[in-house]
């Protein structure tokens, strides 16, 4: 993962967010975050934005669409 703000892993970023969250606000706190999964650079925000959900209840709903939009573990 390359994370150029040093705000830790992508289930601590998503444990920081204050629940629920909006889809937007969680795109804009994942805006910075790029993983390398299945070869292919992939920015979390875009991958949040990109969600058919609303919100998200809590931490472990957004991980879990993160994991399974990337298609592996983070």
């Amino acid at each position: 993962m390359n994370d150029p703000s040093g705000g830790g892993g992508v289930e601590e970023r998503c444990e920081r967010l204050e629940y629920p969250v909006m889809r937007a606000d969680a795109a804009a706190a994942f805006s910075d975050v790029t993983v390398d999964a299945n070869g292919d650079e992939t920015n979390l925000g875009v991958v949040v934005s990109e969600s058919e959900r609303d919100s998200f209840a809590n931490p472990e709903e957004l991980y879990a669409e993160l994991e399974a939009a990337v298609g592996e573990p983070l």
